[in-house]
């Protein structure tokens, strides 16, 4: 993981209402994303409030992190994309109260399209779910309107 104490750590990523990451959403998870020019990672631990059953992490915040970890990894970059299309593949579970690791970095980036992928592991170093995903380029207007965000 990333040493962000050092002050040549990488940079922080938000978005000020993002559920996941917004840290003006009074409803949100506030979790800080952080960028090193290669890749972006993330620490979280989760509360049982975020469960779907007993103490273990609703699949949907899993999903939520590492849509949010390739979405700022391609805003960190410097590009502009939706989410077109991601693929998660669990294999395990996260616990509630217990630490998250979120990495994500590119696999492709073309005109058309950019791909990226995302690990989220245990405490223990165990993977709880990969995922890929397809993000479609802005349009310039877009990105005008995305820009008003952060």
């Amino acid at each position: 993981m990333f040493d962000k104490t050092q002050d040549s750590s990488p940079r922080k990523l938000q978005a000020r209402y993002c559920f996941v990451c917004g840290s003006d959403n009074p409803r949100g998870l506030k979790i800080p994303y952080y960028y090193d020019g290669k890749r972006v990672e993330t620490e979280f631990v989760p509360d049982s409030e975020l469960c779907g059953f007993d103490d273990i992490v609703h699949g949907g915040i899993v999903f939520s992190l590492a849509d949010e970890a390739m979405m700022h990894l391609i805003r960190a970059s410097g590009l502009r994309a939706i989410t077109a299309e991601i693929t998660i593949r669990y294999h395990g579970y996260a616990k509630a109260n217990e630490k998250i690791y979120v990495t994500a970095e590119f696999e492709n980036i073309t005109e058309r399209l950019i791909k990226a992928k995302c690990a989220l592991l245990d405490n223990d170093g165990r993977k709880i779910a990969t995922a890929r995903g397809k993000f479609l380029p802005f349009s310039e207007d877009d990105e005008k309107i995305f820009k008003k965000q952060f």
